[in-house]
């Protein structure tokens, strides 16, 4: 039993440090209080029945009095920091609050309430929103899961021990709440397998119909006495679990279309549109500095588009979970995480030290042209470009060819078990089988798996789990696939029963991984529209509308900058502007237009690799270091060239 205890609970880092920040909150904040054990009986009685089942359900190992604690604590250092900026812009403008103008108290304001406001809210709700999560993303965890109780089920009726192999085989979500439901059964929470399969049924009703109806087919077909019916209500509920994440993505890919939109308004075409009119703002008395442009676009609208991208992505069922590679992988032993980052670091910082030199020098002494026509900002927005993508190249590559391999196995994989299968059934023996198999798949990545564990059975003179699984020798010692491991390990379970049912069965599974891949590519394809627009505005349409706005920019406040008094409408001189008057100047305005792409970049790829592809912290990563240099480069181009463009334009 003890190899279930450890799955019972999610070991995702996000958790762990909440939970080591809970624990901390606990030990040095709990002045905040007062009473320590008054509070914590207070706390467990507020706290509602729904926050102490998403603790349950997470496996958060964390009390509501230390939630609560770190909630306040949180809101407190989110206090101080936003307090912090507010002294930080104060001094720029010499603490003199009357020259900050309305704008800068306005957005300090918002800043100062807003900050602390949702830091609370986000801690203190943490355990039901990461509950929710977990059953939505358990959705798609479905076919995955139910694909190993079916596989076993065919083979070897019995129902408890096809549920205990599934939970051992996957890592999902749901995976881990069906260990859970084991250890609770083997505890004596429930009186048998029936009372606890309809127990799991129950408690999943409300989230997804499909995964109970299928249950009940699978408790349906383990009683039928004849293995004709048994195999078809197996079919059957494999069917059923099928149609309903497709159903389930489809719907989502519907529901995308709005949130989509709202996306490419607040995030790319408004805020990159406005710029163009911020010269032009100064005309009707709205005194702008680069401070409030920062404050604007680089704070308040990345976390505004970061929050409502979480929202949505919160919502997305899961599909398949992409293979887990170790780092003791042989693709990956190399990778050196802290080198990575001192050569991203070093490289970025070479790259950005003419910037510094540059904006460190008088005006007088450089050279008017380069910097009219090359903004020194620049080159600190390509340091920080720099350092980035080469941490992630440098990093994530090998990790992202490995996986990729992994695919590519999984993708042969079910023809290959036809071969497998047919040989199997036919009463031969495991070696001449997997020997005829790397034959006939000869060139495949699943050749020579087959190959070597033909080796290793007719040289070593082991059994097929050894030839598979020796942590030495085995031929699948390096292949981190879940759904190929499982297979695996069915067929060598099955051969000691009988050969010939083994390879029936084998055969039916390879039925049942073509008719899995044909929903993942179905599911691909419902999503790869959205998600290749997403890429393209991140790396070509965002940076092409940045660089042209801020050449237009320039072309306002050239032409606005000579404008006197009297060609200025009435309401402008009404308002008190005697001159146009506007302090940004063009290598900070570029800086700061840039750094807002930098982060535009970051939050769309984010948002296009959860559709696509879910938790998938490493696909982002690499994705981001291939689209961030793109991205950056593509605007600094359109940027030097519309400037110049454009100044050739203005009046002289």
């Amino acid at each position: 039993m003890e190899a279930l205890v450890p799955g019972i609970r999610g070991a995702d880092s996000v958790s762990h440090w909440f939970e080591r920040l809970a624990r901390g909150a606990d030990r040095y904040f709990s002045w905040l209080t007062g009473d320590r054990r008054a509070f914590r009986r207070r706390a467990r009685g507020a706290v509602s029945p729904e926050f102490r089942e998403a603790l349950n359900f997470t496996g958060l190992e964390v009390e509501p009095h230390q939630v609560l604690l770190l909630s306040y604590a949180g809101a407190l250092l989110a206090l101080a920091t936003a307090l912090v900026l507010d002294a930080a812009v104060l001094a720029l403008y010499g603490f003199s609050p009357g020259d900050m103008g309305a704008l800068t108290v306005v957005l300090l304001v918002g800043i100062t309430l807003g900050l602390p406001l949702a830091t609370l809210q986000v801690l203190s709700e943490y355990p039901k929103t990461r509950a929710r999560s977990m059953k939505i993303h358990s959705l798609g965890d479905i076919p995955e899961v139910l694909s190993y109780v079916v596989m076993y089920l065919k083979l070897i009726p019995n129902l408890e021990d096809g549920l205990r192999f599934a939970a051992r085989q996957s890592h999902t979500s749901l995976g881990r709440d069906l260990r859970k439901l084991l250890w609770d059964l083997e505890v004596r929470v429930y009186r048998g397998i029936d009372d606890a399969v309809t127990a799991f049924a129950r408690r999943w009703k409300a989230w997804s119909d499909h995964l109970q109806r299928a249950l009940h087919l699978i408790r349906s077909a383990v009683r039928e006495e004849s293995e004709g019916q048994r195999i078809q209500t197996l079919d059957r509920s494999l069917d059923v679990v099928m149609d309903g994440t497709r159903n389930n993505m489809s719907s989502f890919a519907r529901r995308l279309h709005q949130p989509t939109l709202v996306i490419y308004a607040i995030g790319v075409m408004v805020p990159l549109a406005l710029i163009a009119m911020l010269p032009a703002a100064s005309l009707v008395g709205m005194r702008l500095s680069v401070v409030q442009i920062f404050l604007l676009y680089n704070i308040l609208l990345p976390l505004g588009l970061g929050l409502y991208m979480r929202r949505v992505l919160l919502r997305r069922p899961a599909t398949f979970s992409p293979p887990t590679i170790p780092p003791h992988h042989p693709g990956v032993a190399g990778v050196d995480r802290r080198l990575n980052a001192l050569v991203a670091a070093l490289a970025g910082g070479i790259l950005a030290l003419p910037g510094v030199v540059m904006l460190a020098m008088p005006r007088a002494a450089l050279d008017l042209w380069l910097l009219d026509s090359l903004p020194p900002t620049l080159f600190l927005l390509w340091g920080i470009t720099a350092a980035v993508a080469l941490y992630c190249r440098r990093t994530y590559a090998a990790y992202s060819r490995v996986r990729d391999r992994v695919r590519s196995m999984e993708e042969e994989f079910g023809d290959s078990l036809y071969v497998i299968g047919k040989r199997i059934g036919e009463g031969k023996p495991a070696e001449e089988a997997f020997h005829h198999a790397g034959r006939t798949l000869a060139g495949s990545e699943m050749g020579e798996v087959f190959a070597r564990t033909s080796f290793n059975l007719v040289s070593l003179r082991t059994d097929l789990r050894g030839a598979l699984f020796d942590d030495t020798y085995g031929s699948l010692q390096h292949v981190h696939s879940d759904r190929i491991r499982a297979v695996m390990g069915l067929l060598a379970e099955g051969v000691k029963k009988s050969h010939r049912a083994a390879g029936r069965a084998i055969v039916k599974i390879a039925d049942h991984l073509k008719q899995l891949q044909d929903v993942e590519r179905g599911i691909k394809n419902s999503l790869g529209t959205l998600t290749s627009s997403l890429q393209s505005t991140a790396t070509v349409f965002a940076p092409l509308i940045a660089g042209v706005t801020l050449g237009i920019t320039e072309l306002i406040a050239t032409v606005l900058g000579g404008t006197e008094t009297g060609s200025l409408p009435d309401a402008a001189v009404v308002s008190g502007v005697g001159h146009f008057s506007y302090d940004v100047q063009p290598h900070w305005f570029v800086l700061v237009v840039g750094i807002y792409l930098f982060q535009l970049v970051f939050l769309l790829v984010r948002f296009a690799n959860g559709i696509d592809e879910g938790d998938d912290r490493v696909a982002y990563l690499h994705r981001l270091g291939q689209s961030l240099p793109t991205a950056v480069v593509f605007f600094s181009l359109v940027t030097v060239l519309s400037m110049a463009l454009f100044r050739g334009m203005a009046p002289g």
